[in-house]
């Protein structure tokens, strides 16, 4: 089974590794996908979960349901996967993170700041992420959170910066 996980433009916490190029993030989309299991038309693979990145900006709130909105759409695959619905992505290794840098570029050209699903709305630095799996993974860009000029940043956004 799949579970479809989303990134919608917007904003970053995680650390961009080595520098990223389009050859290089399309050879990485390819080499993840698992033909036994696909996602839909316009979707990327990461071993069995699906991801797409959404070009219109909203706040975290409204971009995590717009998410599930787009979840709640699809259809299964006759005699494959039965999706799960959708939440914004949850990131559980270095390669995940460096895949779902590829998708963005994939699909933009470059590295926008990006929503992903991790947020700490119950309390600060206690992170969750928005599918309810566990937090296992965080590669947070230097310095990072920071309440950067005191406000608040319960919300974690990829490509922070320029790759390195």
């Amino acid at each position: 089974m799949a579970t479809l996980t989303l990134l919608l433009l917007l904003s970053a916490a995680f650390t961009l590794g080595d520098i990223m190029t389009v050859n290089k993030a399309n050879e990485l989309v390819k080499f993840a996908a698992d033909q036994r299991n696909p996602c839909p038309r316009g979707w990327f693979q990461f071993n069995s979960r699906c991801f797409m990145f959404v070009r219109t900006s909203r706040t975290w709130p409204n971009a995590e349901r717009h998410c599930q909105l787009l979840g709640e759409k699809l259809k299964p695959v006759h005699n494959t996967v039965k999706y799960l619905g959708a939440n914004l992505a949850s990131v559980h290794s270095y390669e995940e993170s460096q895949f779902l840098q590829a998708v963005v570029l994939i699909a933009t050209g470059s590295f926008p700041l990006t929503w992903i699903g991790g947020f700490d709305a119950v309390q600060d630095r206690l992170w969750f992420w928005s599918d309810g799996s566990k937090f296992d993974h965080e590669s947070w860009a230097e310095g990072e959170p920071n309440n950067h000029n005191g406000a608040r940043e319960p919300c974690i956004q990829i490509n922070f910066g320029e790759p390195v």
